[in-house]
């Protein structure tokens, strides 16, 4: 299927409440609910758990603990954060970013810079997070926009015109992604693998 972003409106406060909050019952909650998920992602990390890491439930309950050692490395952590953001977020439509393989972001930064909305679409295409984490050695890229910043993004998205050419489709799912998200009162937090 190849690469692409998923994005998800969420209360950016409440991960990083979660982040070091020692709660055991949010810890079983997503253990249960996001069973599958674990057991697939200890299958990608085989490797790594193999090495003596965290298998992907400790590595959750090391980040909502706030126990994550120093000096730990992979994207397992990132992984299973993004467990906490599906718990706590709504899914957004990506219809027009996935797949989106070896993205080429600069036509469409020039449509929204040119539409006047202060946004570029490679903040989402990195390695930050709402929480200080383990850096990943390679996958999964991540970003996110904290609520105050989706609110101002969002206004200016509303008095921009639909554009036109190759990147209105994508333009306008961005323009989705901020305005569900400020109608929430929320924030966004995206992945890229």
């Amino acid at each position: 299927m190849g690469y692409g972003f998923m994005v998800w409106s969420v209360d950016t406060n409440k991960l990083r409440q979660a982040a070091g909050s020692k709660d055991e019952k949010l810890r079983r909650m997503i253990g249960g609910r996001f069973k599958r998920d674990l057991a697939s992602l200890d299958e990608l990390f085989e490797h790594s758990i193999a090495s003596g890491g965290p298998n992907t439930y400790e590595a959750l309950r090391q980040i909502i603990d706030g126990t994550v050692p120093d000096g730990a490395r992979g994207g397992i952590y990132f992984y299973a954060f993004k467990l906490l953001v599906e718990h706590f977020g709504r899914f957004l439509d990506n219809g027009a970013v996935y797949p989106w393989s070896s993205p080429d972001f600069a036509p469409v930064n020039a449509v929204l810079k040119k539409l006047g909305v202060p946004f570029e679409l490679d903040s989402l295409h990195g390695s930050s997070l709402p929480v200080k984490l383990p850096y990943p050695d390679d996958f999964p890229l991540t970003g996110w926009v904290d609520e105050a910043e989706v609110k101002k993004v969002a206004a200016a998205f509303e008095g921009a015109k639909t554009p036109k050419g190759e990147e209105a489709a994508i333009v306008e799912c961005v323009r989705g992604w901020f305005r569900d998200a400020a109608a929430q009162g929320r924030g966004l937090v995206s992945y890229y693998h």
